[in-house]
């Protein structure tokens, strides 16, 4: 049936695709980690606010909102003016906001949250998946580092998502940190200069 060769020629195909585009971000975010690493890039600091920078983040969500039924929630102030490199700080919220969609639980909900303190804002990104066990949080950072719990939606990243993460909070000296509750969920954190 020339009709089922064509769907299983086009099926491989899609394969093909998909895969060439997964060794192009792993190729791309261990580039991007060897940089990091080496310390060729300096860090370009400025002024700007952060939640424009999350809302267009999100924005780039719309078709996982739209074809799987992804449910992204804001908890923002009306502004967050921060200091730091807006590119780097983009890299890191990338990376959080899809480590939480392949980790998060039924409800396919992640929060991302940020928080006025007195010289920082605090930025939270939850997932509802099933945790991480104690144990396993100081090694989640380490390139390559793959957590087993319940990751049915490889959809995104590499296992070099928290490491870029970890590089780039580190150079900027910033406090950042992971709480989870097995069984409740996930939520990355990190505080990030404010300019009052």
């Amino acid at each position: 049936d020339i009709n089922l060769d064509e769907q299983k020629r086009n099926d491989n195909l899609n394969i093909i695709i998909d895969e060439t585009d997964r060794l192009n971000i792993l190729v791309n975010d261990i580039l991007n980690l060897s940089k990091l690493e080496s310390n060729v890039e300096k860090l370009e600091k400025s002024e700007f606010d952060l939640v424009v920078l999350i809302k267009d983040i999100i924005k780039k969500y719309n078709i996982v909102k739209e074809t799987e039924n992804y449910n992204f929630k804001l908890k923002l102030p009306k502004k967050a003016i921060v200091y730091g490199d807006i590119n780097k700080i983009s890299q890191v919220i990338y990376n959080l906001v899809n480590n939480a969609i392949n980790y998060t639980g039924d409800d396919l909900t992640v929060i991302i949250e940020v928080k006025e303190k007195k010289k920082t804002y605090l930025v939270s990104i939850i997932d509802t998946g099933k945790g991480i066990k104690k144990d396993e949080l100081n090694i989640i950072w380490d390139k390559y580092y793959k957590n087993e719990r319940n990751h049915k939606r490889n959809k995104v990243g590499t296992g070099v998502g928290l490491s870029i993460v970890k590089n780039i909070l580190d150079r900027h000296k910033f406090i950042y940190g992971v709480k989870s509750d097995v069984g409740r969920g996930t939520e990355f954190y990190f505080e990030i200069t404010k300019i009052s």
